[in-house]
């Protein structure tokens, strides 16, 4: 990843100001002036990277793919997150979008409508309903109103249909390049197949309301491989969020986040009867008997011996952060095509571990032998849902994603999964509180918005 982003963050935020423009007395200084589409860019995509990062810290804790050194929380606000999604991401992508309009430049419209499909995906999810109509409308409404999440969804879809069609286009006075690209260095053919795996993602979503509809065709012309991933590469300058906030932090005993006793039983023979060969990848158990992660809301579980190492896959200083992988495409379509087409269902569900387990660099030999397991090479017919969200559940670690599929299918479902003091939530959460600064600023709309924690989403009902 180029390095330049931070510098390109700072010239999005204040503008790029020419000597002319510094020596013109009647130039408001207070006024940010355009910047290039090739600076607006960078710090969008690395923004996604980040608050992917930040809801995942959160809401992991949900899903107990994390767990916490300080207790299960008692709220879900996400303030945050909602800064970095609406003050930055979705306004910056929003504007991109416009400024490509009048330059003919569909080439970076596409990809600006990919990244604003993607965090108005990231939002709805989060709150359900959200602002987006009207919320790019400056002082003219400084109080949007919330659009409902099925008109969110709706939007989403639109917005990466346009994208495709934008992407597609054989003319373009500017398209993105190596220079600003941060996900895909300029290739358009990934970004259209990411805007197709996003479409079977939030129609997967929808699945209980409207059917399999276009799931598998639309997966039919997303990602071919993991070489498509949606992720962005850090480095030992620009350093993996989970690398710095939780490995160092805990390694100098800021203790904050490690494994989830949940994620951890799913890769240590406990809840799947398989030797997993990405337990060793993942995290390091120093030779114990029994990998144990942390069960934050239960004081008498047995303390953890795993925690995030600076060199295991997810947290070494130049690790990913993937947030829509090849491996959840083929998820999706065992999903979409369980119960109908047995046989595509189970190709495509060992097809997602094969390319989590290569992804990760797990030996070919040693993948194998688990797949070939009888507890996870069930055969076509034996075939479940609960086998496929046992394999994804493992597969999207680290990836809010995880909490969608929970909460659509419901927490027993998952098997094995315990679900907290019911207290605290009302029974296992099923989305967040609006943030204390956004109830500050247009307290009606979150008022007529808000629901309670254990309140199922329209998506899910």
């Amino acid at each position: 990843m180029k390095n330049i982003f931070y510098f390109l963050s700072f010239m999005l935020v204040f503008g790029l100001v020419s000597c002319d423009d510094f020596l013109d007395v009647n130039a408001d200084p207070n006024r940010v002036t355009e910047v290039s589409l090739s600076a607006q860019l960078p710090p969008v995509i690395e923004g996604t990277s980040r608050v992917h990062v930040s809801l995942e810290k959160s809401v992991g804790q949900i899903t107990q793919h994390l767990g916490s050194y300080f207790g299960y929380p008692d709220e879900i606000s996400l303030g945050g997150s909602w800064s970095t999604i609406y003050l930055r991401n979705l306004s910056n992508a929003q504007q991109i979008l416009n400024n490509a309009r009048e330059q003919n430049s569909p080439h970076y419209a596409g990809v600006a409508g990919v990244l604003l499909a993607f965090n108005l995906g990231l939002a709805t999810d989060t709150w359900e309903d959200v602002p987006y109509s009207q919320a790019f409308n400056g002082s003219e409404n400084l109080k949007p109103s919330y659009d409902a999440q099925q008109s969110v969804y709706a939007e989403i879809v639109a917005l990466l249909n346009d994208a495709i069609t934008d992407l597609g286009a054989t003319e373009s006075f500017l398209s993105p390049s190596s220079s600003d690209d941060l996900a895909y260095g300029g290739d358009l053919a990934k970004w259209t197949k990411l805007a197709y795996a996003l479409k079977a993602r939030y129609q997967l979503h929808l699945i209980n309301k409207n059917g399999v509809g276009t799931i598998l065709t639309d997966v039919n012309s997303a990602f071919s491989d993991s070489g498509d991933d949606f992720e962005i590469m850090y480095n030992e300058v620009n350093l993996n969020p989970w690398h710095t906030d939780i490995a160092l932090a805990n390694n100098t005993g800021n203790l904050s986040q490690s494994f989830g006793s949940y994620f951890i039983d799913h890769i240590n023979g406990v809840l799947i009867d398989a030797v997993d060969p990405r337990l060793p990848i993942i995290t390091d158990n120093d030779g114990s008997t029994l990998a144990i992660g942390i069960k934050s809301f239960d004081e008498n579980a047995p303390s953890n011996n795993v925690d995030f190492e600076e060199e295991n896959w997810y947290s070494t200083a130049n690790a990913p952060v993937p947030m829509v992988t090849y491996a959840e495409v083929k998820f999706i379509e065992a999903e979409a095509a369980l119960g109908t087409d047995q046989a595509r269902a189970y190709d495509a569900y060992l097809e997602g571990i094969t390319a989590h387990m290569s992804k990760l660099g797990v030996d070919p030999v040693a993948a194998q032998a688990y797949i070939d397991d009888p507890d996870v090479g069930v055969g076509a017919a034996n075939l479940t849902l609960a086998d496929i969200m046992e394999q994804k559940y493992i597969a999207l670690f680290l990836n809010p994603e995880a909490w969608v599929d929970m909460r659509r299918i419901g927490y027993a479902n998952f098997t094995g999964f315990e679900i907290p003091d019911p207290t605290i939530f009302n029974g296992p959460a099923q989305r967040a509180e609006y943030p204390a600064d956004e109830l500050n600023r247009n307290g009606a709309a979150v008022a007529a918005s808000q629901k309670p924690y254990d309140q199922q989403m329209w998506r899910d009902q």
